[in-house]
């Protein structure tokens, strides 16, 4: 990423006055219901929604975003839903290091950097650790609601479970839901 993907996102979020918390996405909800609570990354947070659902099922959670003004809106919405165990973290996710085996959870949604983000995240995992990612397929491109420009930001057929060689998969889908076309995961660090 760079200061231009920066500037986008904080334009993007500028317009928006207030946050309201919004449901969590139902891969991550229906996945992370069972699991023993601990400590949570959730990468490419945007406005904090996941983050947010986490923290007040008990986890305690490091949420990054590149958008500073992204990360501030969801921190509002965070003290309206009365949670605290969130630290936001601006970063960009090119430069961004997590402490190597410590998260019990990393979730990624609608975010796809093929080349550095299955490194970072299965090094930033504990042993036993669980991996929930969601994020746009080919499908995508074909919508009539498709916002993407570039084909580069989504995944060919079965490739997400690809990514991760280092994880035990557990769950892989892909499906065209309600407003976007995706492939999703759950894998597990041996």
């Amino acid at each position: 990423m760079s200061d231009s993907d920066r500037q986008r996102w904080d334009a993007k979020y500028a317009d928006k006055a207030s946050t309201t918390v919004l449901p969590p996405d139902d891969w991550l909800s229906r996945h992370a219901t069972p699991l023993a609570v601990g400590v949570a990354l959730d990468l490419a947070c945007g406005l904090g929604h996941n983050a947010i659902w986490l923290s007040q099922h008990g986890w305690k959670v490091d949420a990054v975003d590149i958008s500073p003004i992204g990360l501030a809106l969801a921190e509002q919405a965070a003290e309206r839903a009365n949670v605290q165990t969130i630290s936001w973290i601006a970063a960009d996710l090119d430069r961004y290091e997590p402490p190597t085996n410590h998260y019990d959870l990393v979730t990624v949604f609608r975010f796809l950097d093929r080349h550095r983000l299955p490194h970072l995240i299965e090094r930033s995992l504990r042993t036993g650790g669980i991996l929930i990612y969601e994020t746009f397929s080919q499908g995508q491109l074909s919508r009539a609601d498709n916002h993407l420009i570039s084909a580069q930001f989504t995944l060919g057929p079965d490739e997400l479970p690809t990514l991760f060689p280092g994880l035990e998969i557990l769950f892989h889908d892909e499906t065209e839901l309600p407003d976007r076309s995706v492939a999703r995961i759950v894998g597990r660090k041996p």
